[in-house]
């Protein structure tokens, strides 16, 4: 899956995919790729950038209730870039699903600033992630180059927008879906591969 941590409808999309795992084999991965660099570090208000945004969460709001997801009234679109490097450290220790799960909460549930290193060190102690190990990460010129060549790897596939999901190298589906064209998408597959 690649997605970014401000993106409401990933969040969405993680957890139907949760909710299909008893229903297909699926594993995910999370891949972060950022989709607004050019936001600043101190993040901006949300308001002037996304016209009805109000409508918006109502949206989320009711399709998130079946799968136990809130969306509070968020006002900040974060600079997402530090905690998508985190991610990428989270995945080399094997902790990515979870604090993947807990950053999309913070934002989208706690209308938390993902992109303060101090919400980051409260999220990564939530999964087992150390202050120490939050701040070295950062500073590693690995987890920054492993965090680049995803971005590079989405502009290779054509990934223009997020969420995206690459099923067995080959299949794709993009975008707010419903759990339906998810459903309908798997056996699909399966059907292919019997």
């Amino acid at each position: 899956m690649y997605s970014d941590y401000i993106c409401p409808f990933c969040y969405l999309g993680e957890a139907i995919i949760e909710k299909l795992k008893s229903r297909f084999d699926i594993e995910m991965e999370h891949i972060g790729i950022e989709i607004h660099p050019e936001t600043p570090e101190e993040g901006v208000d949300l308001r002037g950038r996304i016209y009805g945004i109000e409508e918006m969460y109502e949206n989320l709001r009711c399709r998130g209730k079946e799968y136990g997801l809130k969306f509070c009234d968020a006002k900040l679109l974060s600079n997402s870039k530090k905690a998508l490097i985190v991610g990428e450290y989270a995945r080399k220790v094997g902790k990515n699903q979870e604090f993947t799960h807990e950053v999309f909460k913070a934002y989208f549930e706690g209308c938390l600033d993902i992109g303060k290193e101090a919400v980051l060190f409260e999220i990564g102690e939530k999964v087992g992630l150390a202050k120490q190990e939050i701040e070295d990460c950062l500073k590693n010129s690995f987890y920054q180059n492993s965090f680049a060549n995803n971005c590079a790897e989405a502009r290779k596939h054509d990934i223009s927008g997020v969420p995206t999901f690459i099923v067995n190298g080959k299949y794709r589906i993009t975008g707010a879906q419903s759990e339906q064209t998810f459903v309908e998408f798997f056996e699909k597959i399966n059907k292919e591969y019997s």
